[in-house]
């Protein structure tokens, strides 16, 4: 019967998973991994219109989110889809690997406007870039439970801009967009070399999640979790079953 309702399902183009199989569902596979310390503190780097952030807020209600989008129009928007909600705290500046003013290329899809690649014919704005270590040693913050980080191809200048924390353990997971092919021409981070740098620092690979697949290239994009391996928890809710 089981089997019959999820061919049924199935067919109007959705599937149904056991979301105890790590990579369906990323805040699933985070509540699990933190039930013995959950969440508290989430960044979300590259907060776009705040998808993520009220995402987070609603699978972690006792984390504080930092959100942050530097794209003006982008910011407005993020502000009112935010408005009301608790625990949010929205800022209008990106991360890096040093502070100061730079061009954004603005692009149809807000979600794709990229610090690199050639100029945009949609132009581009000024915005204006931190660090992760000098943003939370100002704000007196110690740790980041869960760094998110999703800024078109500047994933690893990001990681750069905290080295500070990274380098103390400071942070539990990051969760970043990457691009599974080491000769992709898109403005992406290759995960090769996001994966060497956090194993490098101490993380180890967790999952994937797959958003979509570019067959003119063979392209596989999406976003991967890593945990720092020295803080990883003696148990986790669910069935997330160790290697025998």
């Amino acid at each position: 019967m089981i089997a019959l309702l999820k061919s049924f399902i199935r067919r109007s183009g959705v599937n149904i998973c056991d979301i105890d199989h790590l990579g369906v569902d990323v805040e699933v596979d985070l509540q699990r991994l933190t039930t013995i310390k959950p969440l508290q503190t989430i960044f979300d780097v590259g907060g776009n219109f705040g998808q993520s952030a009220i995402r987070f807020s609603q699978a972690f209600p006792k984390a504080q989110i930092f959100t942050f989008e530097p794209v003006p129009d982008s910011f407005r928007k993020l502000n009112s889809n935010i408005l009301g909600k608790k625990g949010i705290q929205s800022f209008n500046h990106g991360f890096g690997d040093v502070s100061g003013s730079f061009e954004i290329q603005i692009q149809p899809n807000s979600g794709a406007n990229t610090l690199i690649g050639s100029k945009s014919p949609h132009g581009s704005v000024k915005i204006h870039l931190e660090t992760i270590d000098s943003f939370t040693s100002a704000k007196g913050i110690d740790s980041i439970d869960l760094l998110k980080i999703d800024v078109e191809g500047y994933e690893l200048n990001v990681l750069r801009g905290a080295a500070g924390l990274l380098a103390r353990g400071a942070v539990r997971y990051v969760y970043a967009e990457c691009v599974f092919a080491p000769d992709s021409v898109f403005p992406h981070t290759d995960f090769f070399e996001l994966h060497q740098m956090l194993t490098n620092l101490g993380f180890c690979f967790v999952a994937s999640y797959a958003e979509s697949f570019r067959l003119a290239d063979g392209c596989a994009m999406g976003n991967v979790l890593y945990a720092l391996k020295s803080r990883l928890p003696s148990r986790a809710g669910g069935r997330i079953k160790n290697i025998s």
